[in-house]
């Protein structure tokens, strides 16, 4: 037992020791998004997050030369901020494209439509707020800028913190209020609170277990999606239809989306389009949105008989869940 418990002692050293050295140097831009939130959990700060193009955005250049990079700014926000830009220039398609690639997919996640884009993250990398910047501000602008997310990070602070003590209604409650606040398109980031919430209310006394179990559900279908394991991602949806917590027209919902899934990837599998389309009529077959699926199901037979198209146009996203 000695022995053991020395060679544990032993163990735990080395790895302090191989822990010290792979200390991340924050007091400057980082480059990459791993180990920005490994220096933002460790020094308690939030990420300032730029999706940057230098090569071909001249904006994000400006802010760069005139501002983003100057001693000033980064002595002055890497106190309270661990700061990470993620480039995109051209050259890095040809030079760094592992990293590249891990960046695009990040840039998908954070819904980054155009450059620059900027975020306030928690240190977990929730999404508090996004900002943007003139090409043509100083420093003073900046600080402007920043000052004007006092209010909205004050309050994200305020609400995570109630996540993690308190009652348990009082922690449901402020779960949900940075849910339903958060944008759906950056709801991905949430997973942690969405498991949470589940956890803490296991037998779905709030009702409102269903919108985490889709967010969860959605989170899990996205990575597949992007890996272009499209059958993983539909069987997500399928797997969320059979949890009993569900209602019948979430369930309905549930399998809408997995049929919805295989026609954004352009699919061929008409069959278990159709297939799809029939379990989410069976499952409500009285809602209002039934009548346009059964026709949906119809036009998909025809196709599948070589007598007309998908109109694509009647075969949107599912809407999110409403709840009661």
């Amino acid at each position: 037992m000695k022995k053991l418990l020395t060679l544990a002692a032993s163990v735990l050293l080395t790895l302090s020791f191989i822990s010290c050295g792979k200390k991340i140097d924050s007091s400057t831009w980082l480059s990459n998004f791993d180990d920005a939130k490994k220096a933002a959990q460790a020094e308690n700060k939030k990420i300032f997050l730029f999706f940057s193009g230098d090569d071909f955005d001249t904006v994000s250049a400006q802010l760069k030369t005139n501002v983003l990079t100057t001693e000033e700014f980064v002595k002055e926000y890497t106190e309270k901020f661990v700061l990470v830009n993620l480039d995109f220039s051209n050259s890095r398609y040809t030079e760094d494209q592992d990293s590249i690639t891990g960046d695009i997919k990040l840039s998908e996640l954070y819904n980054v439509e155009s450059f620059p884009c900027f975020y306030i993250l928690s240190k977990e990398g929730y999404p508090i707020t996004q900002l943007a910047f003139d090409a043509n501000a100083d420093l003073d602008h900046v600080h402007i800028t920043f000052a004007e997310t006092d209010e909205s990070v004050a309050k994200f602070d305020e609400l995570l913190g109630k996540t993690k003590s308190g009652s348990n209604q009082e922690r449901l409650a402020a779960i949900n209020e940075i849910f339903d606040s958060t944008s759906t398109d950056l709801v991905y980031h949430l997973t942690p609170l969405n498991k949470l919430y589940l956890s803490l209310d296991k037998k779905n006394e709030t009702g409102e277990c269903a919108k985490h179990l889709f967010a969860l559900s959605y989170a899990k279908a996205q990575d597949f999606f992007l890996s272009n394991e499209i059958e993983k991602a539909c069987a997500e949806f399928e797997t969320l239809a059979k949890n009993k917590m569900l209602k019948d027209f979430e369930r309905q919902v549930a399998f809408y989306t997995a049929a919805f899934v295989l026609i954004q990837s352009q699919s061929n599998d008409y069959e278990k389009i159709r297939d799809y389309l029939q379990k989410s009529y069976d499952a409500a077959p009285d809602t209002e949105e039934a009548q346009t699926i059964k026709g949906s199901i119809t036009q998909v037979q025809m196709m599948i008989d070589g007598e007309g198209d998908i109109p694509e146009q009647e075969m949107g996203p599912a809407e999110k869940p409403a709840q009661n």
